[in-house]
This record gives structure tokens, C-alpha cells and sequence, in this order.
């Protein structure tokens, strides 16, 4: 999880619990409309940690993004009920349209989450869409998107440079055992016990109400009138679709061009949207990454066939099944990651067997017997894999001897327990919920079985806001999915786009990572850089695209979905020594885009190991020096 630096303004008057936000009054209004946005130089930290990244630091200073990148601050009625009540601080950056003449409006981004920060996604989308070394075939679309454009970047109410939450308590959540082997009432306390904490925590914070998808859509369209456009453009990611269709709902008049990418179901509930990620998390597994692992048998080990692959992940002892779990669910988000979730997987396997022959060895003497075992015949495979064993060791140790742990969220965390709790109602028990959880654990053990920890079921007063309903007069929206996209899942996907007339969708046959755009074939990216330079979307209703290979494949190879049942980790990365300094950035762009996403969208998962900060930031994949 990666934090900003700077909070900018915040609230400057208490704040009462909202009702569901009714049209101000024009006069009301007047103090929000009337402002001139001050653009200015950006302060070199406003990106916050991202900002010490010298790749980072040296796209926001490449001339070709340098004289065209602002910041500003827009003031925002912190409850849009009662303007009158006080203000919060809403930030912007523009890397503004380099043919003026041209210019079509602005294209703003959402990463996802609930609880991404934005902001980056201007400078990065930039960078990528006008550089000389895009090796897209519509690279030159993409750069005439940057020229009629002014590309925008911001931070969602809550977190980043905006009016940030925190969520925090003085009281210690209890450890939770893996539900797939722990369904006792006392582990059901404490996955209840957890809720309850972190629904408390963030409901004493009075600007928690306030902080839900309607207000962040509305101050979206007052950032749209202060710009001079008629139409907000935007692209949203994984959240950032359910936070696009709201405000195309809620403003069909005011929505121009809008791509969805990676889509919720996002004229259901939450509760439903999140209902179908288990499910979702086990047949990419099962049906892509395992058989994938099969097809490079000969480099990771781990089995001839996907069934042998899927099997030697559940075939491992607790606590490194549940440890596991959660970092192969962690690389299913994006495609290159394949090739670590072998690596990890084939190191955990032979650790595994490792434990499972010594079973009275010490922690010492089983990190002595780890750095000692062969995992690769390959020297520098193995070498990694020895020391992420000991990694590993030390997770599993502090899974066995857990203790309670303090409920204290960070800003982006704290955003999304407060949308998803917020936005439309849990209306589950938590003993249904304790239901759904078990039934979840045995057929979908990958991250199934956490139902019960869920703050929302025990959210206090209900959501904050009212969903608005499909108007009548709902804009056209361009929506992008992957066939088994885990986090946001075929199912919900189409059932937005088949409640939603107007809607249209591009669906990437057999592509199993986290949403897409910009994807690299002229099928997927040809359409979607014609929609918004000419506004013409595609003709059908739903369209197919063929997926890219996977890493050290010919072609993609045909997914046969299946019914779904039954330091840090250090991985070495590629050498990009050939590439000039521009590629380089360009590859930097990329994944920094990548990762972005791959963690907002991660705030899906559920929060399965109750580690020591310093151990939990052992899960995250540290390049190798």
C-alpha cells in the first residue's frame, strides 16, 4: 500500500451523518460554481511516495510532459446535502491538450479501489500515449489522444492530496484462522469481532458518511463545469467502473465519452459485485494460471497438467496453503506475473514437503534445512527461491503464533471500508454471511471464507447515500472485460452490460488478468482510441477480441473454463540493459500503471493474514539486486 506525503485542506466544520443527497439549490451552490481553478506548478512531492521513484521523477520532468503538467485544488461542499456545512478539498492534476486548437475536453481517470489514488495516472498515461518508443499499432491514436485531450488525474475524496479518512481504534482485533480448515464458533467470534472493530473505527470518524461514491461522482461534475466542458470524459478502472456508470446515472446529460474497464456489476449491490469474487479468484487459477504452469512444466515442476498443478497448491499444510493462497490471488491480477506465481509456488511446495519430513524441527533448524534444499536445477532460480523460503518461514511462523493485531487503517483502506459499507446495503445476516463463508472455503479455498470479517455487516444505520437508478435517457458507455478477469467476473460484468441498453462491450477471449486498456492489439485498442477521437463506438452490442500470448508462448492458448468446486519475495526481473533511457521510462510507465491497478484492485481481497506490518510487507515482489 503505497501513501502520499501531503493531505491538503481539510474539513473545516463538523460534520453531521448525511441523508441521501438531494439537488442543492443554485444559490447554495454559488460559493463552489463561482471559483476559477488555480492551476500551478505541482510540488515535486505531490505524488507522495511515488514522487521518490527517480523513474517517476524523470517522466514528470521529460519535456514532452513538463510544460503541460499542473496541479490544483478544487473546493467542494464536504456534505453535497447541505453545502452550507463546510468544505473539503478535492486535487487535480492536468497534463493539459498539446493541440489547443483540437481540443476535444479533458479525459479523467479512475485506478479503482474504492480508495486509489489517481492523481498519477495523468503524467503516466501521458508519458505512454505520446512517447516516441510506443510499440502499440495505434500508438499514433494514442498520441493524438494526449493532443486533444487534457488528461486528469485525481484523488477520490478520502485519500491522496484530497480531504484524506483514517479509520482507527485503541482496541486489538483477534487472529483468524484459515476458514478452510477452521469453521469453530471461536474463529466465527473473531472474524465477527474484527467487523465489528473496523465498522465502529471508521463510524466515529464523522467525515466517514460523507465519504461514498455519489459525493466523489458529484464533485467529478463540479471539477467538469470549473474546466468550461459540457460532457465529462473518463476512464475507469475495476471501482472505477461502478464509479463512472454512477455518475453517467446521475448525470446522463453531462457524460461524453466513457470507457469502463475491468467491470463491476455495477447496477446491483455491492454485496452482490463482491459476492462473486471467490468463485472468480478459483476458476482463474484452476482454469488459466495452473494449466499455464502445466504447459512450462519444464522450467517450474509443479505438474504436466492443470489438475496436478491446481492440486499441489491445495495439497499444502496450513498456514502456507492460506499464505499461498493469497499471493497467487495477488499475481492473477496481471498476466506477466505467471511465471513469479510458479516460482513461489514450486518454492513453497518443496518447502512444504520440507516441513512435512522434519515435523519436530525447530524454526532455526528448518531455516538452516531451507537454505540447503534444492528447489531449481537452474543456480539462480534456486538461489531466489532459498531466500524466499526464508521469507516464507517467517510468515508461516507468525501464522502459528499469532497475536492480536490493532485496527488502525490508512487512508485508502479506510475509503474503502467506507464506500462499500456506504454505497447500497449488506442486507445479509451475519449468520448468512457465516453460511456463505463456509460454503465458499470448501468449494473456492484460494480466498474464499471471510465473509463474517466484513465491517459492512454490521454498518450502522445503512448506506449514507441512494443508488441512482438507469434513467430513461442513459448515455452510451464503452465498456472493456476480460474473459476471466478475477476481481471484477464475467458474470457481473454482463449482467451491467445486459441491464443497460445503451451500453456496449469489447470482451478479451481467454484474457485472465485485471482489466486491460491500454491492451496492444488493434482489436481491443483500434475501437476504443476511434470512440474518443471521433465519438463512434462499435456497431455491436458485444464484440470478441483474441488474447494475447502468455509469457514464453506462441499464441494464447484457449481457456476451458471449468464449474469451480472442490527485502521481500524477491523475483528476478527482467534486463532491460539494451533499452535506451526512453524505454525504459516507457517500460517504468507501464508497469507503474500495472501496479497501480493490480493494488487498488487488490482492496477486494480479503484481509486473510494477520501479520506485523513488517511481515506483510514481505507479500509485496521486490525486484532482486
Amino acid at each position: 500500500m503505497r501513501t502520499t506525503a501531503l493531505a491538503l485542506l481539510t474539513l473545516t466544520t463538523t460534520l453531521v451523518a448525511c441523508t441521501p443527497p438531494q439537488t442543492p439549490e443554485v444559490d447554495d451552490l454559488k460559493p463552489f460554481t463561482s471559483q476559477t481553478l488555480n492551476w500551478t506548478t505541482c510540488d515535486p512531492t505531490i505524488l507522495g511516495m511515488d514522487s521518490q521513484s527517480p523513474d517517476v521523477q524523470g517522466i514528470l520532468n521529460d519535456p514532452s510532459i513538463a510544460g503541460r503538467l499542473t496541479c490544483a485544488d478544487v473546493r467542494v461542499p464536504a456534505n453535497w446535502s447541505n453545502p452550507a456545512a463546510g468544505t473539503a478539498s478535492f486535487a487535480l492534476i492536468r497534463v493539459a491538450a498539446s493541440d489547443t486548437a483540437k481540443r476535444q475536453g479533458a479525459i479523467f481517470f479512475n485506478p479503482g479501489g474504492p480508495g486509489g489514488d489517481g492523481l498519477i495516472f495523468a503524467p503516466l498515461f501521458a508519458y505512454q500515449w505520446a512517447s516516441d518508443w510506443n510499440p502499440s499499432k495505434n500508438a499514433t491514436q494514442l498520441k493524438a489522444m494526449t493532443q486533444q485531450y487534457d488528461l486528469i488525474g485525481f484523488s477520490p475524496r478520502g485519500v491522496g492530496a484530497s480531504s484524506r479518512l483514517n479509520c482507527g481504534t485503541n482496541e486489538f482485533a483477534a487472529p483468524i484462522n484459515p476458514p478452510t480448515t477452521d469453521q469453530s464458533d471461536a474463529n466465527f467470534e473473531a472474524m465477527k469481532r474484527q467487523g465489528r472493530l473496523l465498522a465502529l473505527a471508521c463510524q466515529k470518524n464523522p467525515l466517514t458518511p460523507l465519504i461514498n461514491t455519489d459525493a466523489t461522482a458529484r464533485d467529478l461534475n463540479l471539477a467538469r463545469q470549473l474546466m468550461g466542458d459540457a460532457k465529462l470524459n473518463y476512464i475507469g478502472y475495476s471501482y472505477g467502473t461502478w464509479l463512472g456508470s454512477w455518475y453517467a446515472k446521475l448525470f446522463p446529460q453531462q457524460t461524453g465519452r466513457m470507457l469502463l474497464d475491468g467491470n463491476m456489476s455495477w447496477n446491483t449491490t455491492m454485496e452482490h459485485a463482491f459476492g462473486l469474487q471467490p468463485a472468480a479468484f478459483e476458476r482463474d487459477f484452476r482454469d488459466a494460471m495452473a494449466p499455464y504452469l502445466a504447459r512450462q512444466n519444464a522450467t517450474f515442476g509443479l505438474g504436466g497438467t492443470g489438475a496436478e498443478v491446481y492440486a499441489a497448491q491445495n495439497r499444502l499444510a496450513e498456514p502456507l496453503r492460506s499464505v499461498m493462497g493469497n499471493i497467487i490471488a495477488q499475481f492473477l491480477y496481471q498476466r506477466d506475473a505467471y511465471p513469479f506465481a510458479g516460482e513461489l509456488l514450486k518454492t513453497t511446495v518443496v518447502l512444504d514437503a520440507l516441513i512435512k519430513a522434519h515435523p519436530d524441527a525447530t524454526s532455526d533448524e528448518l531455516m538452516s534445512l531451507a537454505a540447503q534444499a534444492t528447489y531449481f536445477d537452474d543456480p539462480d532460480m534456486n538461489a531466489k527461491a532459498a531466500q524466499n523460503a526464508q521469507f516464507l518461514l517467517m510468515i508461516r511462523e507468525s501464522q502459528l503464533n499469532p497475536a492480536p493485531f490493532p485496527v488502525e487503517l490508512d487512508a485508502s483502506s479506510s475509503t474503502f471500508t467506507a464506500i462499500t459499507c456506504n454505497d447500497t446495503p449488506w442486507t445479509s445476516t451475519l449468520e448468512q454471511a457465516r453460511a456463505k463463508g463456509r460454503q465458499d472455503a470448501e468449494q473456492y479455498p484460494l480466498i474464499g471464507g471471510y465473509d463474517a470479517a466484513n465491517p459492512c455487516y454490521q454498518w450502522k444505520g445503512g448506506p449514507s447515500v441512494k443508488q441512482p437508478a438507469l434513467p430513461k435517457n442513459m448515455p452510451p458507455i464503452l465498456m472493456l472485460q476480460n474473459e476471466l478477469d478475477p476481481a471484477t467476473p464475467q458474470e457481473g460484468a454482463l449482467e451491467a452490460l445486459n441491464s443497460t441498453p445503451s451500453a456496449k462491450m469489447i470482451l478479451i477471449d481467454d484474457e485472465p488478468q485485471h482489466a486491460a486498456f491500454p491492451y496492444g492489439t488493434t482489436c481491443v485498442d483500434g475501437p476504443i482510441t476511434e470512440y474518443f477521437l471521433t465519438g463512434k463506438l462499435p456497431s455491436d452490442k458485444l464484440s470478441t477480441c483474441t488474447a494475447l500470448p502468455l509469457w514464453d508462448e506462441e499464441k494464447a492458448v484457449p481457456v476451458k473454463t471449468l464449474t469451480v468446486r472442490n527485502g521481500g519475495l524477491c523475483i528476478a526481473q527482467p534486463v532491460l540493459s539494451s533499452q535506451t533511457l526512453g524505454e525504459q521510462r516507457l517500460t517504468a510507465a507501464r508497469n507503474e500503471t500495472r501496479h497501480i491497478i493490480t493494488q487498488n484492485a487488490g482492496r477486494f481481497l480479503p484481509k486473510t493474514l494477520a501479520l506485523s506490518p513488517e511481515l506483510r510487507a514481505k507479500l509485496t515482489v521486490q525486484s532482486c539486486q
